[in-house]
């Protein structure tokens, strides 16, 4: 009968991975209009939804994210062999996505725009109130130097000039701006790569890196961006342009360094080429350094005060293992925190900083202890791997350490300077893993859309929470203390 075919193909297309992906990313999306609607405003901190729309979102929320992170689990099990139509297409859906998830950008934006107005923002605040952007800021961020990169403020630059007054254009224009480095580097992949169907699937249909890369426009993406152009580069060519790859990416956002061991190690077997390699790198990121910084440079404290702020900053726990202990551990006590919900953000930030502080010290020596039980192991094999593929698998895993383990503060967009690597190589323990984390890390945010009174609010953020503890130490011994065996495409 025709209707029973036809009901048999429809069947057959909504079980797609491929459309159930698009279809989470559209109700993500969905949503962050959604969140626009019932607050009335683009900003994140401090605006929250009341608690029936947010509960609504909150849900839904959780609804889109597990629908498209389920099917990319069949994307990687079956990655398309052409998967170019769509990766592009799910770009698509997110380009049209409002902030949901974080507040980040508006900091972007106000850096950038004093900076090439000449104003000093990497060793002081003072001209940070005169931004038109400083409203937008999270209350307890309002007192930190630009902690990003100077290729970061560059990028950021006209969008925060070109937009002031007007989130809604800010917004599409610095995601107009990041769009051609992304589709770029996109399109390079698929023809330098088009033999790699599941580094594809890894990276480009990976639901982290178009929600909170493209669609949240977190500034990780860049450095991905241009970690992914360097691993090209390096495997099809001379490796002066890995090295500029990694460079760029280190000076977007610091972080990105830890990519450094790929670039050092791969394509150079013996002791002496690796040596050479050493010096290019470090050559090429001082000149590129040079070249970034002229426009911003106010003496070495351009350098030396943000990494220090930066390292005080990252030394208070934040969305890692050792907040979530210091988190539980809280909720345990007797006295826990009962702060007053309607409390100032900074004065909340800072009661709990003095009521957990024993809790993070305790868990952070804990960590320590966890971080070199994986990282030993690890260093011993590395440095006398030979095999690219290996090496690849080696650097993913060194990053995945210090970010899940041994920082203090971490937040899911962190990953994605991961990506890359476990698309050239992935062992099954490895594919197993990354969808539950990208699943937990992410949905961690989700709690954003309900206000800090409302019913749901508690128990989201501890089973989150729980769940990002969890999977971070799951199948501790063999994606750390094995030697994976290596799958192709």
């Amino acid at each position: 009968m025709p209707s029973d075919r036809n009901g048999e193909l429809l069947r057959s297309y909504a079980g797609s991975p491929s459309v159930r992906w698009l279809s989470g990313l559209a109700l993500i999306t969905l949503s962050s209009w959604g969140r626009w609607v019932a607050t009335g405003s683009l900003r994140i901190d401090e605006n929250y939804p009341r608690e029936l729309p947010g509960s609504l979102l909150y849900l839904t929320l959780l609804a889109g994210w597990g629908l498209v992170v389920t099917a990319w689990v069949g994307l990687l099990a079956r990655p398309p062999q052409r998967p170019r139509r769509l990766a592009y297409a799910g770009v698509l859906v997110v380009a049209f996505m409002l902030p949901l998830l974080s507040n980040d950008l508006y900091g972007l934006f106000a850096y950038a725009g004093l900076a090439v107005r000449g104003q000093d923002v990497y060793t002081s605040t003072h001209a940070l109130p005169a931004s038109s952007w400083f409203f937008w800021i999270g209350e307890r961020w309002r007192a930190n130097p630009c902690p990003y990169g100077p290729l970061a403020l560059l990028s950021a630059a006209w969008p925060s000039i070109a937009g002031e007054g007007n989130a809604f254009l800010a917004v599409f224009l610095l995601r107009l701006t990041w769009c051609v480095p992304l589709l770029a580097v996109m399109e390079l992949s698929f023809r330098a790569f088009a033999d790699r169907p599941f580094f594809q699937a890894m990276v480009w249909l990976n639901p982290l890196l178009l929600v909170e890369g493209v669609g949240q426009l977190h500034l990780d993406l860049m450095g991905a961006l241009a970690i992914t152009a360097g691993l090209i580069a390096q495997s099809t060519g001379p490796r002066v342009w890995g090295a500029m790859g990694w460079a760029a990416a280190t000076l977007c956002k610091w972080n990105d360094v830890l990519a450094a061991p790929w670039f050092w190690l791969a394509g150079a077997p013996r002791w002496g080429q690796r040596i050479k390699s050493l010096g290019l790198m470090a050559t090429v990121l001082l000149v590129t350094a040079t070249a970034a910084y002229l426009p911003f440079w106010r003496g070495s404290e351009t350098v030396r005060q943000p990494l220090r702020a930066l390292l005080l900053q990252t030394l208070v726990p934040g969305g890692s293992i050792v907040d979530g202990i210091g988190e539980l551990g809280n909720a345990l006590r007797p006295e826990g925190d009962r702060f007053d919900p309607n409390m100032p953000v900074v004065e909340r930030a800072a009661r709990q900083r003095q009521a957990r502080a024993s809790l993070w010290r305790a868990g952070q020596a804990l960590m320590w202890l966890v971080t070199l039980a994986a990282l030993l192991p690890l260093l011993r094999r590395s440095l006398r791997l030979r095999d690219d593929q290996a090496i690849a698998l080696a650097s993913g895993t060194f990053i995945l350490i210090l970010l899940t383990l041994a920082s203090p503060k971490f937040e899911s967009w962190y990953l994605m300077s991961a990506l890359p690597f476990f698309g050239c190589a992935c062992p099954p323990v490895w594919r197993r893993w990354w969808p539950w984390m990208v699943f937990a890390a992410v949905s961690k945010e989700f709690p954003l859309a309900l206000p800090r009174s409302a019913f749901l609010f508690k128990p989201a953020v501890g089973l989150s929470t729980l769940l990002s503890i969890v999977v971070c130490l799951w199948s501790f011994r063999q994606r750390f203390w094995r030697a994976p065996e290596l799958n192709g495409d």
